[in-house]
């Protein structure tokens, strides 16, 4: 899935520099006010590093030799989302050891765990977290 915003670039549009969200889009932006050519800026991830374990998202910098991956998104407006994002990305980047091939963005999904479900969909639902966990690398000893 892309995302990004797409932003008008003619000063005599009333859409001038207003960003308009865009899903799965391409290259090109028209602005759909006055119909220019505008300019695309995309959401993009990438990280640095060449072990399986990630230490930190790239809001501010930390300490070690641990990879570091940096997501440039200009959906982000505050610090507070900036952080509510950033702690998503590192809990799934060392949740799914080897997720990332290229300048890929990782999934931020969450296996929500509910006492008010029945025995058996908790019980498969706990199982499939400890698969994730197994696989995840969180369980090897400190680096």
């Amino acid at each position: 899935m892309k995302r990004g915003v797409g932003y008008c670039e003619n000063t005599d549009c009333e859409d001038y520099a207003k960003g308009v969200f865009l899903l799965n889009h391409g290259d090109t932006f028209y602005c759909p006010r006055c119909r220019q050519l505008g300019k695309v800026e995309k959401e993009r991830g990438f990280y640095t590093g060449n072990t399986d374990i990630f230490k930190e998202v790239r809001v501010e910098s930390l300490w070690g030799r641990n990879n570091v991956y940096t997501l440039q998104s200009p959906l982000i407006k505050t610090e507070k989302r900036a952080l509510k994002v950033a702690e998503a990305i590192l809990a799934n980047l060392n949740r799914y050891r080897g997720l990332l091939n290229g300048d890929d963005i990782p999934r931020t999904t969450e296996i929500i765990l509910s006492f008010d479900e029945s025995f058996d969909e908790f019980s498969r639902k706990l199982e499939q977290l400890s698969r994730e966990w197994e696989a995840s690398g969180l369980r090897e000893g400190q680096r």
